[in-house]
């Protein structure tokens, strides 16, 4: 069991690293783009469609870097009354949470989608970009959380019923 885990955990990261990565190229095109539009404003002209550019790009890398952000732990976590219990118990807690944030990670994933095929139509307004490529990349971004999630949930089950009472 810890060998699969160990060989999940392996995938699950890879993939995620890669999206962290995506998101961070998107941030440095963000602030090109902010850049040239703030410099093109005195000297040429403004750059068309800054505007909603960034706004795709700002949802761009929020979704693309929840997975790694859940990986490296670096989510707000308040535990005043969890941290106090045993080990056992707050792994049980974990595998509670965990369970149901997957579910409705999945549920997300699933209307994302939906969404990204009934704005097949939908285009931006000034430079007529279709918008359900990036509502499906958004989708693929929450799948990569609920990956991140799922892998979190497998520990936390195996620390719950493990012989070892330390965790």
């Amino acid at each position: 069991m810890t060998n699969m885990i160990t060989y999940l955990e392996r995938i699950i990261a890879t993939i995620n690293k890669v999206s962290f990565y995506i998101a961070s190229f998107l941030v440095f095109c963000l602030m090109i783009l902010t850049f040239s539009d703030v410099t093109g404003r005195y000297f040429i002209r403004p750059v068309t469609g800054t505007y909603e550019l960034t706004g795709i790009l700002l949802s761009l890398i929020v979704f693309l870097s929840l997975g790694y952000t859940q990986i490296k732990k670096g989510h707000i976590s308040i535990g005043v009354l969890v941290d106090r219990f045993p080990p056992k118990i707050q792994a049980f807690v974990d595998v509670i949470t965990y369970f149901v944030i997957l579910i409705m990670l999945i549920l997300m994933t699933q209307q994302t989608f939906i969404y990204a095929e009934r704005s097949s139509a939908n285009v931006t307004g000034e430079l007529g970009i279709p918008v359900y490529l990036f509502i499906n990349i958004g989708g693929i971004g929450i799948s990569l959380f609920a990956l991140a999630i799922l892998l979190d949930f497998v520990k936390a089950v195996q620390r719950v019923v493990s012989k070892n009472h330390e965790s």
